[in-house]
């Protein structure tokens, strides 16, 4: 028998009404799905940090809050919690490129919630499902087994013997080297959203907050370059995943 994990959902938004929408919508889609959820309700940003280690799987976050905004509340709660699904909600206000770094899922419009949200409710819940299935790389280096989450991969880029591994942590502690080929990692990868921007590296697309002309940005600041040989393949491969990430159902 499969144990079905309940999940946890925040519900941030200084608006009692659009609280009331957001939480009566997820919890009725997650019944319909027969997903377990526990909904808490925030009324600020600062309500929501007080209550960090409450480990939250989704984040449906209002952008303009009075005291600690979207933007501010979205940076701090991804220092602590970087895997939950993070929705944005709202009225106006569309993304930026600097709010990329905080790896929304999703952006929702109040305005079309009670039209349109239940599709992206559906989406939200099987996201924060697949997170809960991690995948991890085996990797070996000096006789030494290391399982490395995915998710926090950066960039893998080829080194003299075998491979470095860029993690999104802090620079001391990158790379982590490895003995695999690049090839050898890339087959094991490319199903989980990895592609090849050079002969000499593959990125994790989950970390991409632009790609211009021929240099991509991952969410750390990192600039690397995009090959003329790979160019075409990569640029179909991330306009592929942002549409399976943000295009709504009609």
């Amino acid at each position: 028998m499969v144990e079905i994990m309940e999940l946890k959902a925040a519900v941030c938004d200084d608006s009692a009404a659009d609280r009331y929408l957001v939480s009566q919508m997820l919890r009725k889609t997650a019944e319909d799905m027969g997903i377990p959820v526990r909904i808490y309700e925030y009324t600020s940003g600062e309500e929501l940090m007080k209550d960090i280690f409450t480990t939250h799987d989704i984040l449906f976050l209002d952008i303009q809050m009075q005291g600690m905004d979207g933007r501010e509340t979205a940076g701090k709660f991804r220092a602590q919690n970087k895997n939950a699904v993070l929705a944005f909600v709202t009225g106006v206000i569309m993304p930026t490129p600097d709010m990329f770094r905080v790896y929304p899922y999703r952006y929702l419009l109040k305005q079309e919630l009670a039209g349109k949200g239940r599709g992206d409710m559906e989406d939200i819940l099987r996201e924060a499902r697949r997170r809960q299935e991690r995948v991890y790389l085996k990797a070996v280096y000096k006789n030494k087994m290391m399982q490395i989450d995915t998710d926090r991969i950066l960039y893998i880029s080829l080194r003299k013997r075998g491979c470095q591994i860029w993690l999104d942590q802090e620079p001391e502690e990158n790379p982590v080297n490895c003995n695999s080929r690049l090839a050898e990692i890339y087959e094991e990868l490319k199903e989980h959203d990895f592609v090849y921007a050079h002969n000499s590296y593959i990125v994790n697309l989950k970390h991409v907050i632009k790609a211009e002309g021929n240099v991509l940005e991952l969410a750390d600041g990192t600039a690397l370059t995009i090959s003329r040989s790979r160019k075409e393949e990569f640029c179909r491969s991330f306009a592929r995943y942002l549409g399976r990430k943000y295009n709504k159902k009609q």
